[in-house]
C-alpha cells in the first residue's frame, strides 16, 4: 500500500463564529446520534481549531427528531394513584441527507418507539419514520435539545429504515426499509413518500431471494417463510437468512432516465430500480440484481452517475465481517449485464482473512477517490478510482487510523464518512453503542493523510452524517 504524497502543511486556526452571518457560512456536519435520538450539528471549521481538539466546543446544537411519547412505566403521582408521564421518544436516527434547499431528511430506524422498548433489548424490527428538519433552525443554538427544528414526520412504510433518496424534483422521498416488523430479517419494502400530498403514497416490494450463501434449515424455505412470518429469523446471525432483501443504503443515478440502487444486506446483492416505474406503482419497477461478495450496506453513486460503490459489510448468515468494496457499472447494471460488478477492492486490512467490516463510503466531489469507514479495522481507507478500475491491487492508496479519544470507550468503530465540497477533508463519525456521549467525529486532511481535529461527546453509537451544501 502506498501513501498519499505529503506537501507542506497549512492550517489556519479558526476562531469561534459569533455572528449570525458567520453562522450561516458553514460548512456544518449533521451527525445522527443513533441511540441518542438527536442530530448533532458540528461546525467543521471550529472542529479544526487546535484549541477545540478533543472537546465538544465545535458542537453547535443537538436537535431532537421525535416528539414526546407516553412512557409505559407507571409513575406514582400520590399514595393511591398511578399515572403516565411524557418522555422524549426513543428514535434511532441512523441516516441523513441534506440536499440544497435548507432541509435535512433524517431516517429514524425505530420510529416513535418508547425508550423502554428500545433500551430493553435489540433495537430492531420497529416501524420506521422520516423526520424533516429545518436546517436554519437546527443551526440555532436556541433550539438545542428541542423539537423546534422539526418540519414534518412521515412513516417509512416498513421496519428499520436505513437508505433514503430525495428525487431530483424534490417531490418524493424514497426509503429503503431494512427490517421486518418484529424481526431484524424479513424486509422487502420500499416506501414512497409524496411531499406534495404529505403522505406515504405507496409501498413497493422487492423480489424475494433464493436463500443466500447457506442452505436453509428444514421447514424454513423461502416459500415457507413467506407464508408464515413466524419462521423469519428474529436476529442475526442465522443460517436461514437470505430470503428477503433487507435493503439498507440507497443511491440514485440520473442514467437510464433515473435509476435507484439498494444495498441488499439479506440477499448479498444490489437492486436496480427504475425510478419512474417505482413512482407509478408499476409491479416491474425492480429490473435487475447485481450479486456482490456479502451483505452490502453502504452505497454511493459517483458524481458523474456512471459508477456505484458498495461496502460488503458482513454476512448475516455466518456473522463473518467483510473486507471488500464493490464497484458497479451503472449502464451495465441497467442493461442487466452479468458483469456489471467491475471490481472488488480490499480495504482496511492487508490480511486476506482479516475483518475490516467496511461500513459506509463516499466519493470525493471530483469522483477520483472513494472514502471508506472501516468499522472493525478502525481506520479510513482512501481508494483511487482509476487504479481500482484498472485492477491495481494497490488501489487503496491510504489507510488512516482513527484512534479513540480518551474517555470515549475502548473502540472507535467508525461508521460514517463524507467529503467536504472542496474535497480536502473527510469527516468521519463513530463510537460504541450504549455509551451516551461517547461518540466522536474526526476531521481528516486527505492531502496529508492526518487527523486535524477530533470532536467528542457526539451521540450514542453515532451512525451516518451529511454536510451542509451551503446555506
Amino acid at each position: 500500500m502506498t501513501s498519499l504524497r505529503v506537501a507542506p502543511a497549512l492550517l489556519t486556526a479558526i476562531g469561534l463564529l459569533a455572528s449570525s452571518a458567520a453562522m450561516a457560512q458553514g460548512p456544518y456536519a449533521f451527525v445522527t446520534g443513533r441511540r441518542d435520538p438527536r442530530v448533532i450539528v458540528i461546525d467543521i471549521a471550529r472542529a479544526m481549531d487546535p484549541a477545540n481538539n478533543f472537546t465538544q466546543n465545535a458542537i453547535v446544537s443537538r436537535v431532537r427528531i421525535t416528539p414526546d411519547v407516553p412512557s409505559i412505566d407507571p409513575v406514582r403521582t400520590d399514595a393511591k394513584t398511578v399515572g403516565i408521564r411524557m418522555v422524549p421518544g426513543q428514535a434511532l436516527a441512523n441516516n441523513i441527507i441534506i440536499p440544497p434547499g435548507g432541509k435535512a431528511y433524517v431516517v429514524d430506524h425505530a420510529g416513535l418507539s418508547r425508550p423502554e422498548e428500545v433500551n430493553s433489548g435489540m433495537p430492531h424490527g420497529y416501524p420506521g419514520a422520516v423526520t424533516i428538519l429545518d436546517v436554519a433552525k437546527a443551526l440555532n443554538p436556541a433550539n438545542n435539545d428541542t423539537t423546534n427544528a422539526i418540519d414534518a414526520i412521515y412513516p417509512s412504510g416498513g421496519g428499520g429504515p436505513a437508505g433514503i433518496v430525495l428525487t431530483p424534483d424534490r417531490q418524493y422521498i424514497i426509503v429503503a426499509n431494512s427490517e421486518g416488523i418484529g424481526h431484524e430479517d424479513g424486509a422487502s419494502e420500499i416506501g414512497v413518500i409524496n411531499l406534495a400530498t404529505q403522505q406515504l403514497q405507496h409501498v413497493a416490494m422487492l423480489a424475494r431471494g433464493n436463500g443466500g450463501h447457506v442452505s436453509q434449515s428444514a421447514g424454513h424455505s423461502c416459500a415457507e417463510m413467506a407464508i408464515n412470518p413466524a419462521l423469519i429469523p428474529h436476529d442475526s446471525p442465522n443460517p436461514d437468512w437470505g430470503c428477503f432483501a433487507d435493503p439498507n443504503g440507497m443511491s440514485y443515478s440520473p442514467r437510464g432516465g433515473g435509476t435507484l440502487f439498494t444495498a441488499n444486506e439479506g440477499t448479498h446483492d444490489v437492486s436496480v430500480i427504475n425510478l419512474a416505474k417505482l413512482l407509478a406503482g408499476a409491479p416491474d419497477f425492480e429490473i435487475f440484481r447485481v450479486p456482490v461478495e456479502r451483505g452490502p450496506w453502504g452505497i454511493a453513486t459517483s458524481p458523474d452517475g456512471t459508477l456505484v460503490a458498495v461496502t460488503n459489510r458482513d454476512d448475516d448468515e455466518t456473522d463473518e465481517a467483510g473486507r471488500f468494496i464493490s464497484l458497479i457499472d451503472v449502464d451495465k447494471a441497467i442493461a442487466k449485464s452479468p458483469d456489471a460488478e467491475l471490481r472488488r477492492i480490499q480495504v482496511g486490512t492487508d490480511d486476506l482473512k482479516g475483518e475490516g467490516r467496511p461500513f459506509s463510503l463516499a466519493f470525493t466531489p471530483d469522483g477520483s477517490k472513494i472514502l471508506v469507514a472501516n468499522f472493525i479495522a478502525a481506520n479510513l481507507s482512501v481508494v483511487d478510482v482509476k487504479q481500482a478500475l484498472a485492477g491495481n491491487p494497490k488501489a487503496e492508496i491510504a489507510r488512516i487510523p482513527l484512534p479513540v479519544p480518551q474517555g470515549s470507550g475502548t473502540k472507535s468503530q467508525p461508521r460514517a464518512v463524507a467529503a467536504t465540497a472542496d474535497g480536502k477533508y473527510a469527516i468521519v463519525g463513530g463510537g460504541q453503542a450504549n455509551n451516551p456521549g461517547g461518540g466522536s467525529v474526526w476531521v481528516v486532511d486527505l492531502e496529508h493523510g492526518r487527523i486535524v481535529g477530533t470532536v467528542t461527546g457526539v451521540g450514542n453509537e453515532p451512525y451516518l452524517l451529511a454536510i451542509t451544501p451551503g446555506l
